[in-house]
């Protein structure tokens, strides 16, 4: 089988660490980022791909390097489309490349599953069904009447089952987000699992049900040159739509695996909480240390080391960035959504973007944002190159505080090491180098009349950039 990771989302129910350049599959609330994870469980299978667009390029790039997978083992999206267009162009490009036969199995990337085992099991069955040309989706078993997730009524009809004890049962119906009345109903009459968003297919299987419910989406994507050349031109008029309403919805037929794999979406802060309390073991990435006097039942987040002192407060959820302090109460989180739109409408930046951004080289840290002058911490991997690029509006002084840097100047090459520095006129080219082991770390301050990252001539790019 071959796994597929599903890498979207918009990055606002979990702001203002999550954010929409920076969204919660690459953010590191636990031991690892949640694609960094979801990565290591499909590793058990085979070497994943990633469906993301394109605008996660670095983002990716990193995360398939840093987990030893082939870089070119994704295909980006000019822009969402939502589930059922990646779907769609995934099973394309495995049918120009003759693997229509195959079994594939299409994954979120933000997902937490804490039983791998229960879950390898779980996917093998799938896969099993999958090969007579079912359509496998896996259910969660409820814990509660949830209005957030979709749910799938399944049959008493056994397709097959495993030594392990599960069972594949032919499903009935999907249903969307219900009421409180309508959960409750489900959880009572006991047929209803939560859609877990992971589905198992042949690639012609799946094509067949695009053809049948999706024509006018599997149209555009099947006109998709081999070489992706007009990929942007045929995703422009793609109908943006979920593979659950598109096309599980519209089956006459389709099967479900229930578990209970310790699996949970993650959706929100009060999720987060809740899991703090019931897995101990998880390794929260948070830097609080907390203090309280006479207050209980709160959750601290912080992003950097920090004390956070609570006095006469109860039942609080603080999440705390360089930049931004949320303060709720809890039950509440999934209001956050809300305010990141009312932040965007007032053009706050903090709404979308963070003081800081990985690149495939890298990254850098905004340390100052003024009028006349910007400072960044800068990061380069071992063996990695910024591009050999000029700026027009914009002088840059460069100062080493740790690893061997390499420094082209106007084609001149220049060695610095901790506490040597040098200075970049404007106009002229320019690139950092780390050319050893270690990482070169190093600050930029920028001096002129305009500081935006347009201000950039390239000139040489190892990824296709200049």
């Amino acid at each position: 089988m071959i796994p597929v990771i599903l890498s979207g989302g918009s990055g606002t129910r979990l702001w203002p660490v999550s954010r929409e350049n920076y969204p919660k599959q690459f953010c590191d609330l636990y031991d690892d980022s949640f694609l960094g994870n979801t990565i290591s469980r499909l590793q058990n299978l085979d070497n994943p791909w990633v469906v993301t667009v394109k605008s996660m390029e670095a983002l990716t790039y990193r995360s398939l390097k840093e987990a030893n997978v082939p870089t070119d083992n994704v295909l980006y999206e000019p822009f969402g489309k939502n589930t059922a267009p990646a779907v769609a162009l995934m099973c394309h490009v495995f049918s120009q490349r003759g693997q229509s036969d195959e079994v594939i199995g299409f994954f979120p990337a933000d997902h937490l599953v804490f039983d791998q085992d229960r879950f390898l099991q779980a996917v093998s069955l799938a896969e099993e069904a999958a090969q007579k040309g079912h359509v496998v989706t896996l259910g969660i078993q409820p814990t509660y009447a949830s209005t957030g997730y979709g749910y799938i009524e399944v049959t008493d009809n056994v397709v097959s089952e495993n030594s392990d004890g599960l069972k594949a049962f032919k499903a009935q119906k999907f249903y969307e987000k219900p009421d409180v009345e309508t959960a409750n109903r489900f959880i009572e009459e006991g047929q209803f699992y939560w859609n877990s968003g992971m589905f198992v297919f042949k690639v012609s299987t799946m094509i067949e049900h695009m053809q049948k419910h999706l024509p006018e989406v599997w149209e555009k994507i099947s006109g998709v040159d081999k070489d992706l050349s007009n990929l942007k031109y045929q995703y422009a008029n793609v109908e943006s739509i979920s593979i659950d309403y598109g096309i599980m919805e519209k089956l006459d037929e389709c099967v479900c695996i229930p578990c209970d794999m310790g699996w949970s979406d993650v959706g929100s802060w009060d999720e987060i909480s809740r899991l703090s309390e019931e897995v101990p073991s998880l390794k929260v990435g948070s830097g609080a240390s907390v203090l309280g006097i006479d207050s209980n039942n709160n959750y601290v987040f912080s992003v950097g080391e920090k004390i956070v002192g609570l006095i006469d407060v109860a039942d609080l959820i603080v999440v705390d960035t360089p930049d931004a302090l949320l303060v709720s109460q809890k039950h509440s989180t999934q209001k956050v959504k809300d305010l990141v739109k009312d932040m965007k409408q007032q053009g706050m930046r903090a709404a979308i973007e963070h003081r800081f951004e990985k690149r495939h080289w890298g990254g850098y840290e905004i340390l100052s944002d003024d009028d006349d002058y910007k400072a960044k911490k800068i990061t380069v991997d071992p063996g990695a190159q910024l591009s050999y690029q000029s700026h027009a509006k914009r002088q840059e002084h460069w100062v080493v505080i740790s690893g061997k840097a390499e420094v082209v100047l106007d084609g001149e090459s220049n060695s610095l090491g901790p506490g040597e520095s040098i200075m970049i006129p404007v106009g002229a080219k320019h690139r950092m180098r780390n050319p050893g082991t270690e990482p070169v770390v190093f600050v930029e301050v920028q001096t002129g009349t305009y500081f935006g990252e347009d201000d950039i001539v390239r000139y040489e790019d190892d990824y296709n950039r200049a």
